[in-house]
């Protein structure tokens, strides 16, 4: 029987949130366009080629998953999955499954992701889920799990995307909420926080090893980044005061961009204060649509390796600006999640820090 396609995905609709003008901003507007159309001339390219079958489904994470790419973008951060009779990912057969994907999108002339990052290689969904909570867990998997919730939407498959993010929420409700909705996300929040300060300590690493990528770097973790992160944690803490059926509650939610989840907590909570958010976002937005601003953001301050790199990094114009924004941004951020005591549990607050 074949099974309708979910009309909520953002690709599928415009912003949702009613409470917020988003005609007030220009590049967030311009943005989710550029994104949907690049994701249903992405979908199309796939549909048109007959991928490989162990093609289990394909989710564009990043900008592109966000609704925040720019009109000239032209990479695109894809979580490949497989099925489970991929056994080694090293095989052959598992790489003409991956670059059946790619292949299909020359046509587009979309950037392959580097050889090095978290979307260069294929997973399945067994690997996904064998090892969460593992000190030892890859941190392909574990970063491709958490991106999945945190910010990706279905490009191929959707009934198969639909079903994965569904497995992975039940994985981290085992023995916690599914049995009892009182309790809180603890798993996942857990999760969730090691994901991001493992992503922020990789950048503290990689200024040594990269310093002329480090202002872009930080300006991009200071505010998709930050908004990425927060989109869940936000929905965690409101989902604290959910008592009846957290799981669907949550797999509902997760179809909003992580913005969209920002500014619906807001509105939940009849807090009026998210154009703070949206204004700061849509600035750094509009800034790196520009490519002189993204060059001049990806040299290194003080010609090569310079251990005064980090600080003259002031002495660009567009990460003084870039950081000055970003402070009022997570300013507002720290200042509504505080606000939530009384609201939010105790509990979810005590996991939240201990």
């Amino acid at each position: 029987m074949n099974r309708v396609e979910d009309p909520e995905y953002p690709y599928q609709r415009q912003w949702r949130i009613t409470s917020v003008d988003i005609d007030r901003y220009q590049t967030l507007q311009e943005n989710w366009s550029a994104s949907k159309n690049l994701i249903i001339k992405i979908r199309e390219a796939l549909s048109r080629t007959e991928l490989h079958p162990d093609v289990y489904t394909v989710a564009a994470a990043g900008s592109i998953g966000r609704m925040e790419a720019s009109p000239d973008v032209s990479d695109a951060d894809l979580i490949i999955v497989l099925s489970d009779n991929v056994e080694d990912l090293g095989s052959e057969e598992a790489t003409k499954a991956y670059d059946s994907v790619w292949n299909a999108l020359a046509e587009l002339k979309i950037q392959k992701p580097k050889p090095t990052g978290v979307f260069a290689g294929a997973t399945t969904k067994k690997k996904l889920l064998v090892s969460v909570g593992d000190a030892e867990e890859n941190y392909g998997d574990f970063g491709k799990r958490l991106l999945l919730l945190l910010e990706t939407q279905p490009i191929y498959h959707n009934h198969n995307y639909s079903d994965l993010i569904g497995i992975i929420v039940d994985k981290y409700a085992e023995e916690y909420v599914k049995v009892d909705s009182k309790k809180e996300w603890t798993f996942l929040l857990n999760d969730l926080i090691r994901y991001f300060r493992a992503i922020a300590v990789n950048y503290q690493w990689s200024f040594g090893k990269e310093a002329e990528k480090w202002p872009l770097r930080n300006v991009k973790l200071r505010h998709s980044r930050i908004v990425m992160y927060s989109g869940l944690l936000f929905l965690l803490g409101q989902a604290s005061t959910e008592r009846h059926d957290k799981v669907s509650w949550l797999k509902e939610r997760l179809k909003m961009t992580p913005l969209e989840r920002l500014a619906w907590v807001y509105e939940e909570n009849r807090e009026w204060n998210f154009h703070r958010i949206a204004g700061s976002y849509d600035v750094f937005l509009s800034l790196l649509n520009k490519k002189e601003v993204r060059q001049n953001l990806n040299v290194d301050p003080v010609e090569q390796q310079d251990d005064n790199s980090y600080k003259e990094r002031y002495k660009i114009p567009e990460f003084a600006l870039l950081k000055s924004n970003s402070d009022g941004l997570i300013a507002e951020l720290l200042r509504f999640i505080l606000a939530r005591r009384g609201v939010w549990t105790e509990r979810f607050f005590e996991y939240l820090i201990f």
